[in-house]
């Protein structure tokens, strides 16, 4: 059980960095994923909702199934919501407790622009922590990089990254970027749930 959810933290991983120039974001974000090694057809996707200090993540797979992450950007605080068959929790993290020095990437801006699901698109190559290979990233400067699942000290939102982790390396593509204004209600924790933190999560759902 502790596996699962410590892949559920990662899958919905939210970095500790953030900008805090420029403009506010509300909108809805739709990336595909692709599963490049081992390389794997099974589809997969990421829906973001943003409004202003508010993000939430819900990851669909067909091997997974569906995660949800909801976090308040100015708080650095999340929770992920997960159901079995002893209840509903929302776990919590406080992203407050980790250190800047805990930084797994670096990155450098490059020339070259390349439009992503209609937007202009700026390039950078990024070195991540432990792994020789060196990836091309594409960026907005128009967005916050706050807003992104996973590189939130990029010069802008990523639109085209990779994600490397234990199940292997991710290519994430922005498909759809809608500006609306979403409401409060799927950034709030459902009654239903508990909250709890990991710790506490492994003993209830443990417990005999």
């Amino acid at each position: 059980m502790r596996k699962l959810i410590l892949l559920l933290f990662t899958t919905l991983s939210l970095s500790y960095f953030s900008q805090k120039n420029q403009v506010a974001f509300s909108g809805e974000l739709l990336y595909n994923i692709e599963k490049l090694s081992p390389a794997d057809s099974l589809p997969a996707k990421m829906l973001l909702y943003a409004k202003d200090s508010l993000l939430k993540v819900i990851n669909f797979s067909s091997t997974i199934g569906k995660q949800e992450m909801i976090k308040h950007l100015r708080l650095n605080r999340s929770y992920v919501l997960v159901s079995t068959t002893k209840g509903d929790f929302a776990i919590k993290t406080d992203h407050n407790t980790k250190s800047d020095s805990l930084q797994e990437y670096t990155f450098k801006k490059k020339c070259g622009r390349k439009k992503i699901a209609g937007m202009r698109a700026k390039k950078a190559l990024v070195k991540i922590n432990g792994i020789d290979e060196k990836f091309i990233f594409y960026y907005t400067p128009k967005i916050n990089a706050r807003y992104s699942s996973s590189y939130q000290n990029l010069p802008g939102l990523a639109l085209e990254y990779y994600v490397v982790n234990n199940n292997g390396l991710y290519k994430y593509t922005l498909e759809e970027i809608k500006i609306i204004d979403p409401p409060i209600d799927i950034f709030l924790i459902p009654s239903a749930y508990k909250k709890v933190n990991l710790d506490e999560f492994i003993k209830q759902v443990s417990a005999q």
